[in-house]
């Protein structure tokens, strides 16, 4: 793998994990998280081309893209949950509870959304980890992956949290491919 994809998707996921920790505290982190994740799909991409490897690149853009619709889906549904406590106490119980079921629907299809994203995500990192021989891709994808399932119980944001440093760790600690250039140079 080249240096600039590993510094890519080094740093892409950095940001990530960064815009993930402080999105709770720092209102517009959330374009951090969006920034990273932007570079670590260049990544894969430049990396499926350099492994000649269509798949990480095809599975890490279905992941994406699944994960920023699974999070407007998400806003969408804690939307129509707030929409409900307001109605409530605006007086229209009927109205309320119409919203709060819906909210919740759509919160199971976030959920949902999002364990085909981890799984797309999953895979592509296996094939990341088949092509580079770095084992910490296919394990750090299966945390996620894991973590997602679990999201329901709150635990998964930890063990996602594990799963993307390890990601991390895994970028920086795939040997560089040397170019004809570089071992002219020598």
């Amino acid at each position: 793998m080249s240096k600039q994809t590993k510094q890519l998707g080094g740093i892409g996921l950095i940001l990530v994990l960064v815009g993930n920790l402080l999105g709770a505290v720092i209102p517009f982190a959330g374009l951090l998280t969006l920034i990273g994740w932007v570079l670590a799909v260049v990544a894969y991409i430049k990396a499926g081309d350099e492994y000649g490897e269509p798949a990480i690149k095809g599975n890490a853009i279905k992941a994406v893209i699944l994960w920023i619709v699974s999070v407007i889906v998400f806003v969408l549904g804690g939307g129509a949950l707030i929409a409900s406590v307001a109605a409530g106490f605006g007086g229209s119980e009927e109205i309320g509870t119409g919203l709060g079921g819906a909210g919740l629907l759509i919160l199971v299809v976030a959920w949902i959304l999002a364990l085909v994203a981890s799984w797309f995500w999953y895979k592509a990192n296996v094939f990341m980890s088949q092509k580079s021989q770095v084992g910490l891709f296919k394990t750090g994808g299966l945390l996620m992956f894991i973590g997602t399932i679990l999201m329901i119980i709150l635990i998964g944001g930890l063990i996602s949290l594990v799963g993307q440093i390890l990601l991390i760790v895994a970028f920086f600690s795939v040997s560089e491919k040397t170019t004809d250039t570089q071992l002219a140079q020598s």
